[in-house]
């Protein structure tokens, strides 16, 4: 099984999830076969199409991404927004860079701007003076309650932050979490105990949250 799919569903109700995927660039294939043939993990198409919603909806121009791998999540954001949108992609792997790029070079009808910064991504968002309509988080899962702190004030009023992997495999109910559990089951406590975000978990692939920062 590739790593972009379920982990919540059976084999049989996944593949019907995928059967029912809009049609998509070949590029987007591409992609996705790359990232099975070498276990690396994407969000996948059922993710990127909710991805992709959410943009149009919400009318963002400003995306912040905490761990981009080779790109794929920033071309669901970028090919949402069009002509005025720009995606900020951090990622400290340069054969994930180089790659990402070019994949992005072979994008003829990609109008939105992209760019690659190296590095943490945390520390990258801290340092930044700018707010973003959409962070979208899919970082280093012990760093998820640092993350939301500082996405606080990185997001412009009526933005979304946006987090992979907030069921983590099911294990959210372990008794005795990891390292890595306890940050996602610390940052699913968080998002819903603010009164400054509205925070919704939907049960995709390996479980997306949404908030909305009310002010």
């Amino acid at each position: 099984m590739g790593e972009y799919m379920t982990y919540l569903f059976s084999d049989d109700l996944n593949k019907y999830l995928d059967s029912h995927t809009m049609d998509r660039h070949s590029i987007f294939k591409e992609m996705e076969q790359y990232a099975a043939e070498k276990d690396f993990p994407i969000i996948g198409p059922q993710v990127g199409q909710l991805l992709y919603i959410l943009t149009k909806i919400s009318k963002t121009t400003s995306v912040f991404e905490l761990g981009s791998g080779f790109g794929y999540s920033a071309l669901w954001f970028a090919l949402a927004m069009g002509n005025n949108g720009s995606v900020i992609c951090t990622e400290y792997n340069d054969d994930n860079i180089n790659r990402a790029r070019e994949y992005l070079s072979n994008m003829d009808i990609l109008r939105a701007k992209i760019e690659f910064r190296k590095g943490n991504g945390l520390e990258i968002l801290t340092a930044s003076d700018d707010q973003y309509d959409i962070i979208f988080n899919d970082a280093n899962k012990e760093d998820y309650p640092r993350i939301f702190e500082i996405a606080k004030s990185k997001l412009k009023r009526n933005g979304l932050l946006i987090s992979d992997n907030v069921l983590w495999h099911g294990q959210v109910t372990d008794s005795r979490p990891d390292e890595k559990t306890a940050g996602v089951v610390e940052y699913n406590k968080a998002i819903f105990n603010s009164d400054d975000f509205y925070s919704s978990i939907i049960p995709v692939r390996d479980g997306i949250s949404v908030s909305i920062k009310l002010r």
